[in-house]
């Protein structure tokens, strides 16, 4: 065995249970529910899915975690995560019997490091400090990132896991190597969000150059890891900003092609969450033409974060084979509603404050009950995400649970 025996003997004990959660009637029946979802043939009250990110910080010390090397405490984590999901919150998360190992992949900066300062605290404030002075003659510095995948050590992991626990979890390598082709937080962090937002009225020209050159870079970026043949179906896990990718209408581990991944395999996502304070039609001339190229490749796409959707419809409503919007929790769900309908998958972020902070219930109600009202009979999943804390209530996903069941009538 690779591992101590405690330690094998752990995993397989997990990787046992998460097969039972995989293969049990009620997994399957969600998993026809996103499926229906994401074909747009959705019927019932809206899907509920819970996303801890910041919050398992508060969740894992509860677990009781058993393996003593470093590598199998990790995996332990992973297994536990997916279990507790299940187990203790019971949202409409589905999950298939597959267990993913990331490659290992070294990925170059743009010929200039950023520049962060960070607060004390190491999940705190940030500040990214800008590394281009002039758009005019700094343009010339930067240059497509380069990857090197160490082969060797990926497939290591990789057999490591399959001599583990490969006879009770499918063994798969991660499907992609970015979150988004959104672009706007790259620009960010190369020329400053002042700058970006000022470009747009004293060097029109100069931003413009700046989009072109990091969606030229992107292209280059993700088109690497297609040609190089490193892509996996991403229709069986999380895509977008928040939501499960299950569908009929792509290649998965249930309707698998010949030959490797292409991009327009997959579940494609873009958004621009930092521009949220830029009209419309700034919008639409210096950042969507951008990222369009991009959303091109993918089979479908998903669109959107933190930023509202609606008043930026006229661009958005072009992304190539749109198919999920995210309707954030600043957003107006009478217009989305009426926007959307039932030609996308409407997803809908509550405002995680009342949840995080003190966990006030009657504006949680509320909260569902404006969502049931507007958007009940609409192709719906209501996304809890940005729970960066729970004060270390972890209890309270499983109660929002409850309560968006008791609303919804799901």
């Amino acid at each position: 065995m690779p591992f101590r025996e405690n330690d094998a003997l752990v995993l397989r004990g997990l990787a046992s249970h998460l097969r039972e959660i995989c293969d049990s009637e009620r997994n399957q029946a969600l998993k026809q529910r996103w499926i229906d979802l994401n074909d747009l043939k959705h019927s019932g009250p809206p899907l509920l899915l819970t996303s801890p990110e910041g919050a398992w910080r508060e969740i894992i010390p509860t677990f009781p975690v058993e393996c003593e090397d470093e590598q199998a405490r990790d995996w332990e984590c992973n297994l536990r995560q997916r279990i507790y999901q299940h187990d203790i919150i019971k949202d409409d998360a589905a999950c298939d019997p597959v267990f993913t190992v990331n490659r290992a992949v070294r990925i170059s900066d743009y010929g200039i490091p950023f520049n962060q300062s960070r607060s004390d605290d190491a999940h705190g404030a940030y500040h990214d400090e800008p590394v281009l002075t002039d758009l005019d003659n700094d343009l010339d510095r930067l240059r497509f990132r380069t990857m090197t995948v160490d082969h060797e050590t990926s497939q290591a992991s990789f057999e490591l896991a399959s001599q583990m626990f490969g006879d009770l979890l499918d063994i798969q390598f991660q499907s992609i190597y970015w979150w988004t082709c959104g672009l706007t937080w790259q620009a960010i962090k190369l020329w400053g969000l002042e700058n970006l937002m000022i470009s747009m009225y004293d060097n029109p020209d100069g931003l413009h150059r700046l989009m072109k050159f990091l969606s030229d870079e992107m292209l280059n970026f993700i088109t690497f890891f297609e040609r190089e043949a490193l892509l996996n179906f991403n229709a069986n896990g999380g895509v977008g900003s928040g939501g499960l990718g299950f569908t009929t209408q792509l290649p998965s581990r249930d309707r698998p092609v010949e030959g490797p991944v292409q991009l327009k395999h997959l579940w494609g996502f873009s958004e621009s969450q930092e521009t949220v304070g830029v009209s419309p039609e700034m919008f639409g001339e210096f950042i969507y033409p951008y990222q369009k190229p991009l959303q091109a490749k993918f089979g479908l796409n998903y669109y959107g974060c933190c930023e509202p959707s609606e008043g930026r419809w006229n661009n958005i409503r072009q992304t190539p084979n749109l198919r999920a919007i995210s309707i954030a929790p600043w957003s107006n769900q009478a217009t989305c509603a009426e926007l959307f309908g039932r030609d996308y998958v409407y997803c809908r972020k509550p405002n995680p404050s009342p949840f995080c902070m003190s966990f006030n219930e009657k504006e949680i109600r509320k909260e569902f009950k404006e969502t049931l009202t507007y958007a009940g009979e609409l192709n719906t999943v209501m996304i809890l995400k940005d729970t960066h804390t729970v004060e270390h209530e972890p209890e309270r996903f499983a109660k929002w649970v409850a309560i968006g069941r008791e609303e919804l009538g799901s």
